[in-house]
């Protein structure tokens, strides 16, 4: 009996820190849109996922490939030149702009046949891939467009299981953080309502990360370092120009202050910077 105990310890301890998925030297690409084009950024999911990896030892290579404003049907006619660099795996993030877009978006039958050629297409090149569902098109889960969006999700799922591929569902993810974090001020996890503050790229690091087989426990200690890292906040930033970056331990800092007087981060900031303003105005 002590024989069987100790051997279910050894094999619970085996799984809560197995190897992931990912090996050494193999490449990573990364295919997506804005969201994944600005993941390349030091604080970005694309440079969290590498990070993750190498910290749990394993050294890869990514080969980042988003395109602001993409949709699945750009994704499609770029794979070729992705897939020339060889990787060895595919992460697709899709979905966002072919819903977001309106009329120039892509609807659901389309999507659904741009992203199977885009499957079949790394199958035959011999690519493993990862999907990743969509993140939310607003902080508002109930929106129209993230209404429409979760059929997009669904499908992908579907895919997912149907062929045997890697899921990263960061849709729900993302959905089950929006809700946890619903007594929280301000936005949550976007700078803008779509593309990632750094605790949203953190959510899609670990998504990913999972679904790589790193464990939660481990993506944990890793936060400790992420949360040092100078990242975008929702405060006086646009996605494609950055200029305001601040650590998540600094912003927690701040936001414990804006907490004071019953305010969100941004809206404390933007007040201590016009209240500045006046008394630098003052004879």
């Amino acid at each position: 009996m002590k024989k069987i105990f100790l051997l279910t310890v050894c094999l619970c301890s085996f799984a809560a820190f197995a190897a992931p998925i990912v090996k050494n030297g193999e490449k990573i690409a990364f295919l997506g849109d804005s969201i994944t084009q600005f993941g390349d950024r030091p604080d970005g999911y694309v440079r969290l996922v590498m990070d993750g990896l190498k910290r749990a030892g394993v050294n890869a290579v990514a080969l980042p490939a988003g395109v602001s404003g993409n949709k699945s049907n750009d994704m499609l006619r770029r794979l070729p030149g992705v897939l020339e660099k060889k990787p060895d795996w595919l992460l697709l993030s899709c979905g966002v702009n072919d819903v977001g877009h309106g009329k120039n978006g892509v609807e659901l039958p389309d999507f659904k046949k741009n992203i199977s050629a885009i499957l079949d297409q790394a199958k035959a090149a011999g690519v493993k891939v990862m999907i990743l569902t969509p993140t939310t098109h607003t902080e508002q889960v109930d929106s129209a467009n993230n209404r429409k969006l979760a059929g997009y999700c669904e499908f992908l799922r579907k895919e997912a299981a149907d062929r045997k591929l890697l899921l990263a569902d960061l849709n729900r993810k993302m959905q089950d953080e929006l809700i946890a974090k619903k007594n929280v001020r301000g936005l949550k996890l976007t700078i803008d309502n779509l593309h990632m503050n750094g605790y949203g790229n953190q959510m899609m690091a670990a998504g990913v990360l999972e679904a790589f087989g790193v464990t939660p426990a481990e993506i944990d200690g890793f936060r400790k370092e992420w949360n040092k890292i100078p990242s975008m906040a929702p405060i006086l930033n646009s996605p494609h120009s950055p200029s305001f970056l601040i650590s998540i331990d600094d912003y927690e800092v701040l936001r414990a202050e804006a907490g004071k007087k019953g305010l969100a981060p941004e809206e404390f900031a933007r007040q201590v910077i016009v209240e500045r303003i006046r008394q630098t105005k003052k004879p």
